[in-house]
């Protein structure tokens, strides 16, 4: 498939969210400053924000096999990256400034926070059973971290541990279902599925057990 400059247009929240991610993860290693974390993952979550606009003259259009960029996807990706940048505000206000508040490295949670942002946005684009997984994977496993974050109260830790380990045996019957939608479809991605099962009258017993 070759990639033109419309793709690149409607790829444009998640590619200047993953930019954001390696430009704070960057600015992370070479120097600690809260202020300075908090500023770079609001300035790339609001030019994700805005890049929607010109993706909206593009859509819909299918960009890889994984993932179809239409109005939907769009509205629900405009909605996770305002969601997290109030997420980003009110964290903020959380770990404090200086030496008040939080009392381990706040910058790291706001990587977490674009990685979950990344992931949901790779999640509402999907359109094949693998992209649906790969960007469910990329918002949990960043979450145990967030849940768990607050590494001073047992509370917390226990918390992030029991998610981990529910999320775990969820993906793995998440990946159960797939195998048996495929064995029935013959496909992964949700046209192929959708005409698979519109020609058969009664639903398969492998579709009904999943």
């Amino acid at each position: 498939m070759e990639f033109t400059i419309q793709h690149f247009i409607a790829l444009a929240p998640l590619l200047i969210t993953s930019l954001t991610i390696v430009v704070v993860m960057l600015a992370i290693a070479w120097r600690r400053n809260h202020s300075q974390t908090f500023l770079l993952s609001c300035a790339g979550l609001n030019l994700a924000l805005l890049s929607i606009i010109p993706a909206l003259k593009v859509a819909p259009l299918a960009v890889t096999p994984l993932m179809m960029v239409d109005d939907f996807a769009l509205l629900y990706i405009a909605l996770i990256l305002v969601a997290t940048l109030a997420c980003v505000t009110l964290a903020h206000a959380y770990l404090g400034e200086g030496g008040t508040g939080y009392p381990g490295n706040k910058e790291e949670l706001y990587l977490l926070i674009l990685l979950a942002a990344a992931g949901g946005i790779v999640l509402v684009s999907a359109q094949h059973l693998a992209g649906l997984f790969i960007g469910l994977e990329l918002l949990s496993i960043p979450t145990y971290g967030l849940v768990a974050y607050a590494f001073f109260n047992k509370r917390s830790l226990e918390a992030g541990i029991k998610y981990m380990v529910l999320s775990a045996a969820g993906s793995a019957f998440l990946l159960f279902g797939m195998a048996l939608l495929y064995a029935e479809a013959g496909s992964l991605s949700f046209t192929g599925i959708g005409h698979a099962l519109a020609t058969t009258i009664i639903a398969a017993p492998l579709v009904q057990l999943r």
